[in-house]
């Protein structure tokens, strides 16, 4: 089952992520806060991590970037979610090494399937026996799209 951490301080938006993956069938954990997420991510086996912008102790694009760095964390999903300019994220994603990023105001629609996504280029890159399109994916796949892959 795939595991997923929501990083926000907005308390009305980590709620609102955390039902969407909940509904969506996903086993979530949240924090309000970066502090401590790296030990929760090694501690409950989390497979990815939703992570929110714009936080006062550490922005979600800096925490990223360190996890990306982490080598024990190789096969965590990050998605990026803000609701800043949608060309700014992307550019942020790319440069942290998010395996995908969302808009605030398509949450509903982009967050599951972005997830989805994050844990399969992650379980992609893990077996590069798998298909060599999948494993040539670059770690960032742009704005997410408004359909759920099967």
């Amino acid at each position: 089952m795939i595991r997923v951490l929501v990083i926000d301080d907005d308390d009305i938006a980590r709620e609102a992520m955390c039902a969407i993956l909940v509904k969506a069938g996903y086993y979530v954990f949240e924090l309000a806060t970066p502090i401590g997420a790296t030990s929760v991510i090694k501690r409950d086996g989390i497979t990815a991590v939703a992570l929110d912008i714009n936080m006062p102790t550490i922005n979600g694009d800096k925490l990223a970037k360190l996890l990306r760095e982490n080598a024990q964390l190789a096969n965590l999903g990050i998605v990026l979610v803000s609701s800043c300019d949608i060309e700014q994220l992307s550019a942020l994603g790319e440069k942290v090494g998010a395996d995908g990023i969302v808009s605030k105001s398509k949450l509903h629609v982009a967050l599951a399937p972005a997830i989805e996504r994050a844990v399969a280029a992650r379980a992609a890159k893990a077996a590069p026996s798998s298909s060599s399109s999948s494993s040539s994916m670059p770690p960032f796949s742009g704005p997410p799209s408004t359909r759920r892959p099967r």
